[in-house]
This record gives structure tokens, C-alpha cells and sequence, in this order.
């Protein structure tokens, strides 16, 4: 029996990080145009990634949890995503 499965590792990161996230969010002078732009930036990339990253070795997959982590963790997220699959 495993005590601690990647799933949990996974999800004890993407806690983490989030937190780190919502925390510079918050430091942020404009919050909102901070926010939209890592948002916009993380999603053209997974979005670049899994049109081109056939190149690279690595075609992620579009669905809402992979969505979800380049949306909130923008390109940081996305380079998470390649070491982490």
C-alpha cells in the first residue's frame, strides 16, 4: 500500500502554488490586468503547445484540469505540466 500517490503530490503542488499565486495576485498594483494577462499567457501556451508540441515530444491534452492549471498558474503552469506528464 502507498501512502502517498503522485495524484497527492500533484494535488499538494497545485495547492501550493496556487496559494503562491493568489497571494502575488494580490500584490500586484492592477490586480485584474495582472490576473487576465498570466491567464492569457498560460492558456496561448498550452494552446501553442498542443498544436506544435509534437516537436518537442510533448502534446498535452485539452481538458478542463489542464486548462484549468495554465489558466490560474499562466506559462509557470504550463512548464509544470511538461515535467509533471
Amino acid at each position: 500500500m502507498e501512502w502517498i500517490t503522485p495524484e497527492m503530490v500533484l494535488a499538494a503542488v497545485l495547492a501550493g502554488v496556487s496559494l503562491l499565486m493568489g497571494i502575488e495576485y494580490l500584490r500586484q498594483r492592477h490586480r485584474l490586468s495582472a490576473m487576465i494577462l498570466g491567464a492569457g499567457s498560460g492558456i496561448a501556451a498550452l494552446l501553442l503547445l498542443h498544436e506544435y508540441g509534437a516537436a518537442l515530444g510533448f502534446v498535452p491534452q485539452l481538458n478542463l484540469l489542464t486548462l484549468g492549471i495554465s489558466a490560474l498558474l499562466g506559462i509557470p503552469g504550463v512548464v509544470l505540466l511538461l515535467f509533471v506528464t
